[in-house]
């Protein structure tokens, strides 16, 4: 029933009586803006890039449309310091792993969404496939700890998806998709202006067999956005969407068996599904002299099913099945102050702001018999946090430019189980945990948009949920428990660079970094826990170059270069997993040399890592690979059409391997082989 009221009250809202759309552009007050070396994701506001302290790409919707990529993730491949493992291929599960953080990716890199926090509280993760890549202006990817403005999760970096601003003009888009594996997609959108209002609307249905038995996905999506200025000094705007889908889960396959057939299943009636909704309203409150107050309230429902189903075996001799329904709720309100002015006639930006969220996660779980397995256990965790922040930039000089920040925030933890089958004692448990974070930073622009940068930052990682809870298995009584040994995760961080412009069509930027995380989260396979290690070390080096030429030939590239290490026992000298030292990309694009027609290609390339939870480097790497990528584009009139193909030379390879058996076995995830995709689209103008 909540699916259908939110729909309700979102088409009500898209409703606005008066609406017909035509007029000039108005920034979303949040996050928009029309100047491309301007981005908002460094500073949570408008901020130029070479005036940030930190390694910035920005990622523009004409780089989306010129790329294979079928989600977010995808786009995010080519970029350096970036490692992204999908388990089944469909995008469903990826991780995206901001500067080498293997297992724990998604706890340490922060992902939003106009500013929108989506980082689940649990080991859940970003869902990418929930982010339509029509829908999407630019990504802005700030790496390094963004922890001082951002909070939790925000340690390997921030990717901030920026979504479409509505058209000036009343337009409609329509588009379809086919490719292999049964690919196929569908979207649909509407957008334009009206005075003081400005909307869109949008949906899609996207649809693959996968390339594995059971790796099947679905997907549908509808959402929106509205600009409404009521007067002069305050904007609002509001965004909400509607996804759902349903999709198989495949499992792994030992080394023998991905040998024999890469494509086969041990697990083809695993299956999950899923709900997610959001709404988000805005408000900025224009102040003139005396700064902006800009305030986010967002709502968000998540509801995930999942169904597992086991043969016989010598512990249960007949057919079972797991099965468990999660929901979980999350309420924010984000406030912040932002003056920009003078200071004894030195330009100085000051933001600061409070961050609060709540989250209720739910869950009840069955185990049994095929069929109707009886209720097992259920769980109620709330989660709330508060932060405190602030960030200050001020010019020294009219071409140096100081940044120091603090933040303070606590969470609050109320744990709750009950088991069903009364094996075990309840859980009724709560945890408090405090955090400080700081940065400084400084940036010289020494030649046009030519900068060098400092930095230095501690960041802060609080444990999820699920890292909270664990079993304690004793001969009387099993049970579940908090686990009371684990701390929150904090670094030092460390990093200089400098962006380069040769020409203003030739630039390259190079970044150093470290970060000496202590007390960093893994989870121990041995144990069945998720235990802090003392330190570990992340340092490395990141390149990156684009030379456009002639306005019809633009080579790109770059380089990363990243060792991660245990820094003391119990595996002291070891590589942490799943990051490799090397990642490299290269590719061209020539465009308009017939007038409407890009050609593209790129190479990416993936050094050899230890499997996932192998902290003692005891089996054999996962192997090297690389991927080669074409798109042939164009556009006429209102027309656009595209044929493009994934991994050209058919390389065998996987994203995502595990150490299995108590680090005796190599479980792997096979990656798709040689695939192509198709599509065509209209944008008409309606008036």
């Amino acid at each position: 029933m909540k699916k259908y009221l939110f729909l309700i009250v979102l088409f009500a809202v898209l409703a606005v009586p008066g609406f017909s759309l035509a007029e000039g552009e108005k920034k979303d007050a949040n996050v928009i803006t029309t100047m491309k070396e301007v981005v908002v994701t460094g500073t949570r506001t408008e901020q130029s890039v070479d005036r940030i302290p930190a390694n910035v790409t920005v990622i523009y919707e004409e780089d989306i449309e010129n790329s294979n990529a079928r989600t977010v993730s995808d786009v995010l491949r080519s970029e350096e310091g970036i490692v992204v493992r999908d388990w089944f291929g469909n995008g469903k599960t990826a991780q995206v792993d901001l500067r080498g953080f293997g297992e724990t990716a998604n706890a340490n890199t922060l992902v939003l969404v106009d500013g929108r926090r989506v980082n689940e509280i649990d080991l859940s993760g970003t869902d990418w496939t929930q982010i339509p890549l029509e829908q999407i202006e630019r990504i802005e990817i700030v790496r390094g700890t963004g922890t001082v403005l951002y909070g939790d999760n925000a340690v390997g970096g921030v990717i901030n998806i920026i979504t479409k601003t509505p058209s000036e003009k009343l337009t409609f888009s329509a588009g379809s998709t086919a490719g292999s594996y049964g690919r196929n997609k569908e979207k649909m959108s509407i957008s334009g202006r009206e005075g003081n209002i400005a909307a869109s609307l949008f949906s899609s249905y996207d649809s693959t067999n996968g390339y594995r038995d059971n790796s099947e996905f679905r997907s549908k999506d509808i959402g929106g956005k509205i600009l409404f200025d009521p007067i002069e000094f305050l904007s609002l705007n509001l965004s909400g969407s509607y996804h759902s889908d349903n999709y198989g889960l495949p499992g792994d396959l030992s080394e023998a068996e991905m040998a024999v057939d890469p494509e086969a299943s041990n697990e083809p009636f695993n299956e999950a599904e899923v709900t997610d909704q959001y709404l988000k309203l805005g408000i900025d409150l224009d102040l003139g002299k005396y700064g902006n107050i800009v305030t986010d309230l967002s709502y968000r429902d998540r509801e995930n099913d999942q169904w597992f189903f086991y043969p016989p075996s010598l512990w249960v001799p007949s057919q079972t099945t797991f099965e468990s329904e999660t929901e979980i709720e999350t309420w924010s309100i984000t406030p912040r102050y932002v003056w920009d002015g003078k200071i004894f006639n030195h330009e100085n930006t000051i933001i600061a702001g409070i961050d609060i969220y709540s989250s209720q996660y739910d869950q009840k779980t069955f185990f049994g018999t095929v069929g109707s397995p009886p209720p097992y256990g259920l769980t109620d965790i709330d989660r709330d946090s508060l932060g405190f922040y602030f960030n200050n930039e001020f010019a020294l000089l009219e071409n140096l430019f100081l940044s120091v920040g603090a933040r303070r925030e606590r969470v609050r933890y109320e744990l709750n189980q009950e088991d069903l089958t009364g094996s075990y004692a309840p859980l009724d448990d709560t945890v408090t945990e405090r955090e400080n974070a700081y940065s400084a930073g400084l940036t010289f622009q020494y030649s046009g948009k030519s900068s060098v940068f400092l930095r230095a930052n501690r960041s802060l990682r609080f444990p999820l949920t699920d890292e909270l809870v664990v079993w304690v298995w004793d001969p009387l009584a099993s049970r579940i428990d908090v686990n009371t040994d684990l701390k929150p995760q904090t670094g030092k961080h460390y990093e200089a660079g400098i962006r380069h412009y040769f020409t203003p069509n030739i630039q390259g930027n190079v970044t150093l970094f470290r970060a000496e995380i202590k007390d960093e989260i893994f989870f121990n396979a041995a144990t069945f826990t998720n235990t802090n290690h003392p330190e570990t070390l992340h340092q490395g080096i990141e390149i990156g170059s684009k030379i456009e030429l002639f306005n019809k030939l633009t080579f790109f590239g770059n380089y990363t270069y990243e060792k991660a290490e245990f820094e003391k026992a119990p595996f002291k000298g070891n590589e942490i997993p799943a990051v490799p030292e090397h990642k490299a990309n290269l590719g061209f694009r020539i465009h308009d040399v017939i007038p409407g027609l890009i050609f593209s290609a790129d190479y990416n390339y993936i050094g050899s890592n230890f499997l996932i939870s192998d902290q003692a480097n005891q089996l054999k790497k996962l192997d090297k690979y690389y991927t080669v990528n074409t798109r042939l584009s164009y556009a006429w009139k209102w027309f656009k059409g595209f044929v493009g193909v994934d991994n050209l030379t058919d390389q065998e390879y996987s994203q995502y391997a595990v150490a299995g058996g108590g680090g005796t076995t190599r479980n792997f995830y096979p990656a798709p082989e040689r695939n192509w995709m198709a599509g065509l689209e209209i944008v008409f103008p309606i008036r």
